[in-house]
């Protein structure tokens, strides 16, 4: 399913959840959806930010210390009965939604995050994990939308994209979100079966993003 939504207006949706396989988190504000995973409405760090404060796939889910205690119980509680990893990491950089990308075969990692909090990323993800950029941009969570299908990733890594595709072990796309903005994460929010597009995305954006992200 491929879906175009906006948020009280605002077409930057991929700020406000994330999706996998497994499970989902979104924002309140979020447009109700029939989805086929379990999904958790929530604030972190007292904001509607949910897919710029979190990275998760199948297996866990990781937020900054920065969340609040009763934040992180609703979300502890959840992951603990749906069977998936919790992980809380410290780092000056609490936007980890927008450093690091993952699906259920890889994680790449944020140049900028410090090489000491590898092991807890690996853990709590359990999957192999690599540092690294896309298109020479060090926000790689926000340059790259990864599900188990496919890949969209930011203009600038359209002479890269034989080497993502290497890391996840899918082929994807370059392309844009919300009439050409090339920060991908920014306007998509997107699991193997579902994907939401920010409302300005163009039908030509679309057509790219549907072939990436191979959307049935």
């Amino acid at each position: 399913m491929l879906r175009q939504i906006s948020i009280k207006k605002d077409v930057f949706i991929g700020l406000s959840g994330l999706l996998t396989d497994k499970y989902g988190l979104l924002s309140y504000d979020f447009p109700e959806a029939e989805l086929d995973v379990p999904v958790l409405r929530t604030k972190i760090y007292s904001t509607d930010l949910t897919g710029i404060f979190c990275v998760g796939n199948s297996n866990g889910l990781l937020v900054p210390d920065v969340i609040e205690n009763n934040e992180e119980k609703k979300i502890k509680d959840f992951c603990k009965k749906n069977d998936i990893n919790f992980g809380k990491i410290s780092t000056d950089l609490n936007a980890l939604g927008n450093l690091i990308a993952c699906n259920d075969k890889h994680v790449l990692i944020s140049e900028l995050i410090p090489k000491k909090n590898l092991t807890d990323i690996k853990d709590v993800l359990g999957v192999d994990c690599s540092f690294g950029s896309v298109g020479g941009h060090t926000e790689v969570g926000s340059c790259l939308v990864v599900t188990n299908k496919g890949f969209l990733a930011h203009p600038d890594a359209e002479d890269n994209l034989e080497g993502i595709r290497e890391i996840f072990g899918i082929d994807g796309k370059a392309g844009s979100v919300n009439l050409g903005f090339p920060y991908v994460r920014s306007g998509i929010v997107a699991n193997s079966k579902n994907v939401f597009v920010g409302g300005e995305t163009t039908g030509i954006e679309m057509n790219v993003i549907s072939d990436a992200l191979k959307v049935d």
